[in-house]
């Protein structure tokens, strides 16, 4: 059936484990961007339940979302009419779009091999692992790929409906959107979300037994001689199953261990930022502001003011 283009089609999956805040916040920010273009532009949002996939009009919707899932991973043998489902509406030119663990099903169409996408940053490493061929990106919250959009967090959908908003109105719509719901306008980044989670789960023991030694260290002079001797492993052997079990060097896996703690006493002290920089054991303050700015896209002073404990 033609679409009738005064009217955006925007379809939401309730699917069995779909996160209903998301689905009903979707359908109200689309509700007030209607409000926000003073109805010159009509959008019409149908939530669709698992049962009701093959009960929907003729009508080919402009945008089908798949929202975050309350049990994090959907489960793949739940979901099979829903790739067709999914499919079927792509190749009639659909715009397919995911939040959070919604990526999975996505992701189970092949309709992200070779591409980029992205996901909830916690869930990244089982991702990478079940979707090798998918290109995972966890520092974005939003990848809009054209026919593909995919965001990443439980929130996002915030993110991923006002991108939608800006795409099928206009960005001047979508600003006004976010005035009307006092929300930001859609972000870029997952960065300064991202909290360093150590695998020690990997069953390498002279290398967990290094991991364990650094958490109750003092970091000031810590090396990565120090993990070497640790785990009682000739240099070159360490550094070969180091890297095999944790997917990181020793060297980049301390800068995210100290740019972690760092994070903690920024967001629960006044520690001046020189004082954390020589706890966390960087001589040189100048070089922890540019490895803090690297991994978290937010300088010191930025993180606390966004996260610190107001005293």
């Amino acid at each position: 059936m033609v679409k009738d283009r005064s009217v955006i089609q925007i379809w939401i999956i309730a699917y069995k484990t779909a996160q209903k805040a998301a689905i009903y916040g979707l359908a109200d920010l689309f509700s007030m961007a209607e409000y926000a273009c003073a109805a010159k532009q009509k959008i019409k949002v149908e939530i669709i339940s698992d049962e009701a996939l093959y009960s929907v009009g003729k009508e080919i919707p402009n945008v089908i979302i798949l929202p975050p899932s309350l049990d994090k991973i959907p489960n793949r043998s739940d979901n099979q009419n829903l790739l067709k489902f999914l499919l079927h509406y792509h190749e009639q030119g659909c715009i397919l779009a995911s939040i959070c663990a919604g990526t999975f099903i996505l992701a189970e169409t092949n309709l992200l091999n070779n591409r980029e996408a992205t996901t909830h940053w916690a869930y990244a490493e089982i991702f990478k692992y079940t979707f090798p061929n998918v290109i995972i990106k966890e520092d974005k919250i939003l990848i809009d790929d054209g026919d593909i959009i995919t965001a990443g967090g439980m929130m996002a959908w915030i993110d991923l409906g006002l991108r939608v908003v800006e795409r099928f109105l206009d960005r001047s719509i979508m600003l006004r959107t976010t005035q009307f719901m006092l929300i930001d306008p859609p972000r870029k980044l997952q960065s300064s979300y991202i909290n360093f989670m150590p695998k020690y789960n990997h069953g390498d023991k002279a290398i967990l037994k290094a991991q364990r030694w650094l958490l109750n260290t003092n970091l000031r002079k810590v090396t990565v001689k120090d993990l070497v001797n640790q785990s009682g492993l000739e240099e070159r052997t360490f550094l070969r199953r180091f890297k095999k079990s944790t997917k990181l060097t020793p060297k980049a896996y301390l800068q995210h261990f100290k740019i972690e703690r760092a994070r903690n006493i920024l967001a629960s002290t006044n520690a001046s930022i020189d004082q954390i920089s020589w706890e966390i054991g960087y001589a040189d303050t100048s070089s922890f502001r540019k490895n803090f700015t690297k991994i978290t896209s937010l300088t010191p002073r930025e993180y606390r003011r966004k996260y610190g404990i107001k005293t």
